[in-house]
């Protein structure tokens, strides 16, 4: 094989402002393997094409597309590739501190994961679009988004894959949550309603509540069955087919209810009523 044949191996790193602890990457490699090693944090992976092959706590693991990877902080592993024309990676590193935030609003003392691989394709599939949105750029808008997919993911990836029993909360601990008023719910809607085009985060939203974001995500979400996100986001496309109507310029209403740009705003469109902004504004003026 000659040099410019030879496949060019490389992992990338990110982190997020919004989530500047979390550290992302991703990996294309064929020839290169991961020594045994040890992590800080705790670490998820998927693959998206080929195989990896990893040894933990005395067993052998392949790690193949729709499996997600799950390791504690400081537990020995290494990684190999075992397939023809190598594999890719995508991997999210949480900080401990952050994984103790949660897994105290759970009620828990500390969290683990209960296995170093798990056979699940949704969770995959929504692991693979959070870390696409925490590696492309978005507008100070997308915060509130970013913060609700990735607690709600890993939240969902504790419960099902973690050492996390509901029903070993204390029950004082159970009796002291506090709880989302109709008054409160009326108060976040109204703010949504009056500025869509805000940039929102869950943190002020939850102190203005005296809630733990934990609390608010999840309240919100049994009060209206959709996340403060999903409901922002319906709110800004509501608000925007309205402009439309009226004869609004496209890039205009975009900025006015809170999309980074005009493709944003087009794709957000289009996956909600099945017509692009430009196409509606057709048949309705």
């Amino acid at each position: 094989m000659s040099a410019t044949d030879k496949k060019i191996e490389k992992i990338e790193y990110w982190h997020n402002p919004i989530l500047p602890n979390i550290e992302l990457s991703s990996a294309n490699v064929e020839q290169f393997s991961f020594e045994r090693h040890v992590h800080l944090d705790y670490h998820i992976g998927i693959v998206t094409s080929g195989c990896q092959q990893y040894s933990h706590q005395g067993k052998v693991y392949h790690l193949a597309p729709g499996f997600i990877s799950t390791l504690n902080p400081d537990e020995a592993h290494n990684g190999d590739n075992i397939t023809l024309g190598g594999y890719q990676s995508h991997v999210m590193a949480l900080p401990v501190d952050y994984v103790n935030e949660i897994s105290r609003e759970m009620g828990q003392a500390e969290t683990f994961f209960n296995a170093p691989l798990i056979n699940n394709a949704a969770l995959s599939h929504a692991f693979l679009h959070l870390h696409k949105l925490l590696t492309t750029e978005q507008a100070p808008t997308a915060q509130l988004h970013i913060e609700t997919a990735m607690m709600a993911f890993i939240t969902e990836l504790f419960i099902h894959n973690g050492d996390i029993h509901n029903n070993q909360v204390p029950s004082q601990q159970r009796a002291s949550t506090k709880k989302l008023s109709v008054l409160q719910l009326n108060y976040i809607k109204t703010l949504f309603h009056d500025e869509p085009g805000q940039a929102f985060q869950l943190d002020a939203l939850a102190l203005q509540l005296d809630l733990s974001k934990f609390q608010f995500l999840r309240q919100f979400k049994q009060s209206m069955g959709m996340t403060p996100h999903a409901y922002l986001k319906r709110v800004r496309l509501e608000y925007a087919k309205k402009a439309l109507m009226k004869g609004g310029n496209l890039s205009d209403i975009a900025y006015q209810v809170g999309f980074f740009d005009q493709s944003h705003f087009n794709k957000a469109f289009k996956n909600a009523y099945l017509i692009t902004p430009s196409h509606f504004q057709r048949r309705v003026l």
